[in-house]
């Protein structure tokens, strides 16, 4: 029974997996390629729910097609319909769209950022390293994205006492 049930139950699974599947990549088409990016936390709270909701369907015994697809449908329209909002209002905006945050600038650490952002010091250790580079010396910034991830901008493409370049201008501007 733990490793096999029957072959009505291995054809459902078969069956399912290939015709939920297909919805997905349906209904990620026609939403774009939002529907499954990682920009924001709301977009990664989408994607997971929708791999939860696809793993489910398939697993489950009693779950239809029909209410798989209402329930896709609804969340990818909530979130391009949020989307949409943030491009048109400002409330909307800042409500969805975080602002980039500068933790590291110049050979120091915006220690006011780190707190507010609650990242460490070694965390963005971490992050130079995982860029290949050994010295915190070769790094010009360090910023945390809206997405979570840090970019790492190495001193050797960056004018180090340049607050004005574009790469960083956004983001010198919401932290100071």
């Amino acid at each position: 029974m733990i490793f096999f049930q029957n072959w009505d139950e291995l054809a459902r699974v078969a069956i399912s997996t290939v015709l939920i599947y297909m919805l997905c990549v349906g209904m990620v088409s026609v939403f774009g390629k939002r529907a499954s990016a990682k920009m924001n936390n709301f977009d990664w709270i989408v994607t997971v729910a929708m791999g939860s909701m696809l793993g489910s369907s398939v697993l489950f015994k009693k779950v239809v097609v029909l209410e798989l697809f209402l329930a896709l449908f609804l969340l990818l329209a909530l979130q391009f319909s949020f989307n949409k909002l943030s491009v048109y209002f400002l409330t909307s905006r800042k409500t969805m769209k975080k602002s980039p945050a500068l933790l590291y600038f110049s050979g120091e650490y915006v220690e006011q950022t780190l707190q507010r952002e609650r990242v460490t010091k070694d965390e963005v250790r971490t992050g130079i390293r995982s860029q290949g580079l050994i010295d915190e010396n070769d790094v010009s910034a360090v910023i945390l994205e809206p997405n979570g991830e840090l970019s790492i901008i190495p001193a050797s493409q960056h004018r180090a006492d340049d607050r004005d370049d574009k790469a960083i201008e956004d983001v010198v501007k919401h932290d100071h």
